[in-house]
């Protein structure tokens, strides 16, 4: 057969279904690619060079064999978790390649520890939201023990837990909110304000609130933290928590969630009737704070782009699972602060 001359790097991702950093490292010769992965995309370089293209029954066997299956367990406040399973479909709808994502719903510690040993061993690596405590890393371990690869998303784990972390710097994002609140309040002389948490065994909402802490003592220091309320990522606990707050403490100038539950914070609010309406930052847009947002019960959200994440994580479980050997332990996102003035228009942000 004829040579047909140089191959574009395009027609060896749609051939190979691998990355293009992994197809870049192969064929300039660098290390870090799995030895079976180096040889499918050569085998299917050589075929692209004489003019042949896989036939039918290659084409399905190679989709077979590079066809990762990944899963992703999501344990997180209702309205998150619902936005990252959705996001999860749309993607597994839209883009084909190799990976096959399935995504699963966790409502509690226990839950999470089954499916880690159920759909996480099934699969060729796992994605997760969860707690870092102990019974939870004791089954990662146990799975990574097994060969398996997990990524942490959103919510960071131990690192004798993880191989690797993809989402927003958590600490960096706290900062930003503490920035934003304090910059709105500092002309008023000495303000009070509150944190809402839901557990603090989530790392992420730790590292919020450590940010925000430091950076108002560092910068702000007489706007001052008189309360972190615990709302259990929970529309009512949250609801009953701040209420009783507000109703103790009428001088509060600013509330930040690291957490869920804005529906039962922005009720507690609306319910206070207090003199003048706290500041309000939370994070992420969806459902529920889009339309608070753009009514102005909230004032800025701090949020990430789950359909970016949901994508970076598949990349680094399907890098780990090649053995590609430049993968980073931390994959930060972008930190974005929006407001009602800057946020897409209704649909467009999904």
């Amino acid at each position: 057969m004829r040579s047909r001359g140089p191959v574009s790097i395009n027609e060896i991702l749609a051939a190979t279904g691998l990355s293009r950093a992994t197809v870049d490292r192969v064929l300039n010769k660098r290390a870090g690619v799995h030895p079976r992965t180096q040889a499918h995309v050569l085998r299917v370089l050589a075929r692209l060079e004489n003019g042949g293209e896989p036939g039918l029954q290659e084409s399905f066997s190679l989709q077979k064999r590079e066809a990762h299956r990944f899963a992703i367990v999501v344990q997180a406040g209702e309205t998150f978790r619902r936005s990252v399973l959705e996001t999860v479909q749309k993607l597994q709808n839209a883009e084909s390649g190799a990976a096959i994502l399935q995504a699963a719903a966790s409502d509690s510690d226990e839950e999470t520890i089954e499916l880690i040993q159920t759909v996480g061993r099934e699969s060729d690596g796992l994605a997760l939201v969860s707690k870092n405590i102990e019974p939870v890393k004791s089954a990662l371990k146990e799975l990574r023990g097994a060969g398996k690869s997990v990524v942490a998303l959103v919510s960071d784990l131990d690192v004798t837990a993880r191989n690797a972390y993809v989402g927003i710097d958590n600490r960096a994002a706290g900062q930003l909110a503490a920035f934003i609140l304090g910059r709105c309040l500092e002309r008023a002389g000495d303000a009070k304000v509150a944190v809402v948490v839901g557990y603090f065994s989530y790392l992420c909402q730790e590292d919020r609130e450590i940010g925000f802490r430091s950076l108002l003592r560092q910068r702000f220091p007489r706007i001052e933290i008189v309360e972190v309320v615990k709302g259990e990522d929970s529309r009512e606990a949250t609801y009953e928590a701040v209420l009783r707050l507000l109703k103790k403490r009428r001088d509060i100038a600013g509330i930040y969630n690291v957490a869920g539950g804005n529906f039962g914070l922005a009720k507690a609010i609306d319910e206070a009737q207090l003199a003048q309406r706290p500041l309000y930052l939370a994070h992420e847009v969806n459902e529920i704070t889009e339309p608070l947002l753009r009514t102005g019960v909230i004032d800025f959200l701090i949020t990430q782009d789950v359909r970016s994440l949901v994508r970076l994580g598949r990349q680094v479980l399907i890098d780990l699972r090649l053995g590609v050997g430049s993968v980073r332990e931390l994959n930060y996102l972008p930190v974005q602060a929006v407001s009602e003035f800057t946020l897409f228009p209704s649909g467009d942000n999904k």
